[in-house]
């Protein structure tokens, strides 16, 4: 009896002790420890009398004060005490430990396939989603001219007349700003190294109409603009941070080709402001001055400014279209005797991401299905995990387990992995992010925003956790069907039944996506390689090319410029290895000519038809052997060279104009006018693209430079050595010249091509890597599939082969399980080849979107893969020993 008392007086004790940890704790485990201190205590009086139980409960006063207090602390009690949720992670993840290859293997797969989707929905989301950083951004608007059938533009330039009737509109339309984007020599200081920076002179209400303030000083003031405005400038950020971050830079005087300019501002960091091109990528500015002419003074049929809107708060797009329309009819019939022009407003984001919006779309639609392959596969694991816990399963349901207890304990493992791959995934992508930035074209609007936040990382992760959830429906399903009866009736067959079909499903689902993913990547790298094959009209290998600038404030007199000219071409061809030296002032692939319209009397393709008879070209100033070193082709006639014929002005024009005008005839001599120039052809060339890699332009003519002053030509230095090894001696030779000439653009021809191509090589990168890992992900499921089918098939083979079956017709039978598979997955997945056709039509050059020797290489591609998949383990056939085998069974 005393025994029992003292035993009974300790666990009182020991009940008080308990009190230290969380309820939910006593609730579960209270009991249990409980009775096994009692257990303790009755062992150490036996033993030891009072001493050795006053030791136990002593022993059991200092694990409680350690760990009652942890427990409460322990993130784990907060879920708990919230239900069984907590608990059910935390079994999860206990049972995910035990088979860390498994999950090594998993986790690892997510966080690629998370981790590049989060890449390409961070691009997609900062770009086409989120709202442009400026005040109220989808109230402002591009204005463009459609000439109509006065010239073949459709986005034209405004004129400064057209902004004025803009900005005292009224109505829907609050203000209305000009822009004008200028390439300046740019200095820090009077005699510093120049530079050349892109300077947008705008209306002095340009930052206002924005709703962007300066993070320094101040922005422009009504009378800082026009002619008798003074000369003020605000930096981007990112060029102050360039001329050394210093906060005393308001008030002091930098230089703009040589002139003095106040600075008065600096943006913040993430400001960013581009203007949209009438032809070309968007133009983006490194710093900001205002317009020194009045607009409602220029000339109202001339087109040299960008016209940006800004319309009343909540007005719909048809509501300003309307407005914009009327002031253009008006201007129409005033200034064009109503021949047709048009002006119409582009919203501001729509207008600067129209030329990447097919290739993102593109490439949000990989990613998504990349998603969903991921989540079959995952499916796919799960359900083989499920399999091999299939006698734990069906002994829960025989000890009362109820079937929501089992289908979560499923689901929370598949939600776990995904929670991982998804963190994991949103780490990595932020250094994706960075280098997709880096290999990104560098007139990607809104470049400087995509980068990963805690918003997209929440996103991707939560992405993470559904695609695991639903990946472990079906093994949940299955695995509530599971009993300990069916199990032991089938013992012999295991593996079978349903689990099997479903597995198969998860196959077939693979392989159909996968057959989608693999024929829009083959659609998009055959797409890449038409262009890398493509005539460019020229051969850019050996060129380096070089603007050289020649600001009027600093070479006033024509005279001037074509002698600098001369001296910069004798220069930079006393190099050594310099083949060949001339100048332009447009080059291909940089969207840089002037236009205007040509019209050829007396040829013999006129037809009599304004329209056609005076096309809109794009007219190229070239110097001597400009043809020759850009490798351009000659087709008639010569191209122009040193020696000239006295009192004759000369002009190339291209295969088209010679098309149009002579189809029949020879356009050698034929002469015509162009800025009150008669100019002679003596020669045909092909065209050299300059705006699209993909297809010719308008047509070109060309004149020689010399007899029209082109201030700013580029340069092209063709070399037998690499030529970028030329640029340090290019610029030694121009600053010998003149140090106050700011050498600007200097790449090699073959940059200039990379950087046109930049946007469908990153494309047909991401999108191939996309198709490869759903098709690894596939072969991966086909070889589970055909390996646990040669298991579970042992025993069966074993008979075949000792009833004397050829090894080789038994691998066969094996192989041809997977094979339909395949066929029954090519099959499925087949008509979403066509829906996905119709979503990357937009980035397709030159290849039809259901190509049919793309699609065939891709399907044979496929089916060799999956086929080698299946034969891989079902050699494993020719491994089996009957005798043993069967007496195994």
């Amino acid at each position: 009896m005393k025994t029992d008392r003292l035993i009974n007086v300790s666990e009182r004790w020991f009940r008080l002790l308990l009190r230290l940890y969380p309820a939910d704790f006593r609730d579960e485990m209270g009991d249990a420890v409980v009775e096994a201190y009692r257990d303790r205590a009755r062992d150490a009086v036996n033993r030891g009398g009072v001493v050795r139980l006053a030791g136990v409960w002593v022993r059991a006063c200092a694990d409680s004060l350690r760990n009652g207090p942890g427990e409460r602390a322990r993130p784990a009690v907060s879920w708990r005490r919230g239900g069984n949720w907590g608990r059910d992670v935390e079994l999860a993840t206990r049972r995910l430990m035990r088979s860390p290859g498994m999950v090594a293997s998993m986790v690892a797969t997510l966080t690629v396939g998370l981790g590049t989707f989060a890449v390409v929905f961070t691009v997609v989301q900062k770009i086409l989603i989120d709202p442009m950083p400026y005040k109220d951004p989808d109230d402002l608007y591009f204005v463009w001219r459609d000439y109509g059938p006065i010239l073949d533009m459709k986005r034209g330039w405004l004129s400064g007349t057209n902004v004025a009737e803009l900005q005292k509109a009224g109505g829907v339309i609050d203000d209305a700003a000009a822009l004008q984007r200028q390439l300046t020599t740019f200095s820090i200081r009077e005699g510093a190294e120049p530079t050349e920076i892109s300077v947008m002179a705008t209306s002095p209400n340009l930052f206002d109409l924005l709703g962007v303030p300066p993070v320094l000083g101040r922005s422009f003031v009504p009378h800082e603009g026009g002619p008798a405005g003074p000369p003020v400038i605000v930096l981007t950020y990112e060029l102050w941070n360039r001329v050394g971050s210093d906060p005393g830079i308001l008030g002091t005087v930098v230089r703009l080709n040589g002139q003095p300019y106040t600075v008065i501002g600096v943006m913040p960091r993430d400001f960013t402001f581009m203007r949209n091109a009438s032809l070309g990528p968007p133009q983006r500015a490194d710093a900001y001055t205002t317009l020194n002419v009045n607009l409602a003074e220029t000339d109202p049929r001339g087109g040299s400014f960008g016209g940006l809107v800004r319309a009343r708060r909540g007005t719909s797009p048809q509501a300003v279209a309307s407005a914009v329309d009327a002031i253009g009819r008006g201007i129409d019939v005033r200034d064009f005797q109503g021949r047709g022009l048009r002006l119409y407003p582009v919203g501001l984001k729509p207008d600067l991401v129209s030329r990447v919006r097919p290739a993102l779309l593109v490439l949000g639609f990989a990613g998504a299905f990349m998603v969903l392959v991921l989540m079959v596969n995952l499916g796919s694991v799960l359900l083989a995990r499920a399999a091999q816990r299939e006698h734990e399963f069906a002994v829960s349901r025989a000890l009362g387990a109820n079937t929501v207890a089992i289908m979560r304990a499923t689901l929370f493992e598949g939600a776990v992995l995904g929670l991982l791959g998804g963190a994991i995934g949103s780490i990595a992508a932020a250094w994706g992010t960075r280098a997709l930035v880096a290999l990104a074209p560098l007139d990607l609007p809104r470049r400087s925003a995509v980068a990963v936040d805690w918003r997209i990382a929440a996103i991707v992760i939560g992405v993470g956790v559904l695609l695991g959830v639903l990946a472990a429906i079906a093994p949940a399903v299955w695995a509530t069907r599971t009993n300990l009866a069916s199990l032991l009736a089938g013992s012999a067959v295991r593996g079978g039944g349903a689990r099997g079909r479903m597995r198969r499903g998860m196959v077939v689902t693979q392989v159909a996506l996968s057959l989608v993913l693999l024929s829009t990547a083959g659609l998009v790298v055959r797409s890449f390689e038409r262009l890398l094959r493509a005539d460019l009209g020229f051969r850019p290998e050996g060129i380096l090319t070089m603007r050289v600038p020649t600001p009027g404030q600093l070479f006033p007199k024509t005279v001037d410029v074509l002698m600098f000219q001369d001296r910069v071409d004798q220069a930079l061809a006393a190099i050594p290895s310099v083949r060949g030296v001339s100048g332009a002032s447009a080059l291909p692939l940089r969207a840089s000519a002037n236009q205007e319209t040509l019209a050829i009397p007396g040829a013999p393709g006129n037809t009599g038809d304004p329209a056609r008879d005076n096309p809109l070209v794009d007219m190229i100033g070239a110097r001597a052997n400009y043809i020759d070193v850009m490798g351009m082709r000659v087709l008639a006639g010569r191209a122009f060279t040193s020696v000239r014929q006295e009192g004759v002005r000369e002009a190339l024009i291209d295969r088209h104009l010679a098309e149009q005008f002579f189809p029949t005839g020879n356009p050698l001599g034929a002469k015509f006018s162009s800025d009150d120039q008669l100019l002679t052809i003596v020669g045909v060339v092909e065209q050299a693209r300059l705006y699209d890699v993909h297809q010719d332009g308008r047509p070109q003519f060309f004149v020689r430079a010399e007899d029209t002053e082109y201030r700013n030509l580029s340069f092209v230095l063709r070399t037998d050595r690499d030529p970028a090894s030329l640029i340090p001696e290019a610029r030694q030779a121009i600053r010998r010249i003149d140090s106050r000439v700011a050498l600007a653009d200097v790449k090699t021809m073959e940059e200039i091509v990379g950087d046109a191509l930049r946007q469908q090589r990153l494309s047909a990168v991401l999108v191939a890597g996309f198709a490869l890992g759903a098709l690894l992900l596939a072969a991966v499921g086909l070889f589970g599939v055909v390996s646990g089918s040669v298991t579970r098939r042992r025993h069966e083979l074993a008979v075949r082969l000792a009833l004397g079956a050829d090894p080789g017709r038994v691998v066969r039978l094996v192989v041809g399980e997977g094979a339909q598979l395949i066929v029954l997955g090519v099959l499925i997945g087949a008509p979403g080849i066509y829906i996905a056709s119709g979503l990357i039509r937009g980035v397709l050059v030159g290849v039809s979107p259901l190509d049919p020797l793309t699609l065939a290489a891709v399907s044979a591609g496929l089916g060799l893969v999956a086929l080698t998949a299946c034969y891989v383990p079902a050699r494993r056939v020719l491994g089996i020993d009957p005798a043993r085998s069967l007496r195994q069974e």
